[in-house]
């Protein structure tokens, strides 16, 4: 289209650290983010399910970014000086603005500075820099603050779970991430684990797709991660590569009942810690009559979160009535990502009334919009309620 390549040539010669593509046309990413981090720019492109990245040389950046950008309507970008703006009407024109850079990015960087996060001041870490959070010098790059304290809030969450837990070279603590992705996170862990907190680890990654397990692996091999390993294979049909049980389960995003798996496979290798981060909980808003709870039941937006809390509470107090101390509790701030809550749970002793009282607080709102739910439906196969009957 005509004074796009103007337009992205301007943007790019400005120095711009940061641009996102939003507004989908076509296509199977619904946003782009543009990154710039070393020389280069990192891409994060976002389907409703997953999150794919990948990395454009500035020589090449003008051509890929219009490439790109085809699919979308809507293009804002920022560097020192300006911001720019620009959107294709409905008609195809390109209406574009540019104007001075506000000062606000500046001064939540120096309140990050004055905030001490599990990975400042760490020097280079690997999984960083190929994230695009962090430059060759081990700087952390302005316009990813945001995903860096997503990170840092993540290890938080999991120091504070594990901190207790004993481990040495003879028994290492075992951690297994199910539907791990390409995501760096997993990466990140053992990182924390192995060089911050100086402990032991056996870490499992498990995800569908070979491809996402050769690139893996073939990261995990480059960092020198000899004790992560990744697996290709269906979450339903894990057996544990490590033989014995788990200690920590993570499930980061793993998409509607998958989350639902991880749980009652964490169960079934009675794993002491849980982390999970669940996404698209579609079952119940498929499923639920929710003829109890008119005021929710729209057929829209409202009953579709609706079913997906009820979904998460459900989970919640089903690994109470298993003996977790578990809650659901903000992974981020609401501003970082939408995908913001996450169940934590650990393994503890919670008396046989109050478990009961949870099995049947679930089991009674079942009851009521007359549906089931994977993670119920599993563990009562499996006979884990058999003492709460």
């Amino acid at each position: 289209m005509e004074g796009i390549n103007e337009l992205i040539a301007e943007v790019l010669s400005s120095g711009a650290y940061k641009i996102i593509l939003s507004g989908a046309k076509s296509g199977d990413f619904r946003r782009i983010s543009l990154n710039l981090a070393g020389g280069e720019y990192f891409a994060e492109k976002l389907t409703e399910k997953q999150a794919f990245h990948e990395r454009i040389p500035l020589e090449n950046a003008q051509s890929r970014i219009a490439e790109l950008f085809s699919d979308f309507s809507q293009l804002n970008a920022w560097s020192e000086k300006y911001e720019f703006t620009a959107k294709i009407s409905k008609k195809g024109k390109l209406l574009a603005g540019k104007h001075a850079a506000k000062s606000a990015p500046k001064a939540e960087k120096s309140r990050d500075r004055e905030k001490s996060y599990l990975l400042s001041n760490r020097g280079v870490i690997p999984p960083l820099v190929d994230m695009g959070v962090m430059d060759a010098s081990g700087r952390i790059i302005k316009s990813m603050n945001d995903k860096f304290r997503q990170i840092n809030r993540f290890l938080e969450l999991i120091d504070e779970l594990v901190k207790d837990e004993p481990s040495s070279p003879e028994k290492p603590l075992r951690i297994v991430d199910f539907g791990c992705g390409k995501s760096y996170l997993t990466f990140i862990v053992y990182y924390y684990f192995t060089e911050i907190a100086k402990r032991s680890v056996i870490m499992t990654g498990l995800d569908l797709k070979r491809d996402v397990i050769d690139f893996c692996s073939s990261l995990s091999e480059k960092y020198g991660y000899d004790k992560l390993k990744f697996y290709c294979g269906d979450i339903a049909d894990y057996a544990n590569e490590n033989g014995g049980k788990i200690d920590l389960m993570l499930s980061l995003h793993a998409c509607d009942t998958a989350t639902d798996l991880a749980l009652y496979n964490a169960v079934r290798f009675g794993a002491k810690y849980i982390l999970s981060s669940p996404c698209c909980q579609h079952e119940l808003n498929k499923s639920a009559e929710l003829s109890a709870f008119p005021l929710f039941d729209d057929g829209g937006i409202l009953r579709e979160r609706i079913c997906a809390l009820m979904t998460d509470s459900i989970r919640q107090k089903l690994l109470y009535s298993l003996g977790y101390s578990s809650r659901v509790m903000e992974f981020v701030e609401l501003s970082h990502t939408p995908k913001n809550l996450a169940i934590r749970a650990k393994k503890t002793n919670i008396p046989l009334e109050k478990r009961r009282a949870a099995l049947n607080d679930v089991e009674t709102a079942l009851s009521s919009i007359k549906t089931e739910q994977t993670l119920h439906a599993l563990l009562e196969n499996g006979g884990f309620f058999e003492k709460l009957r």
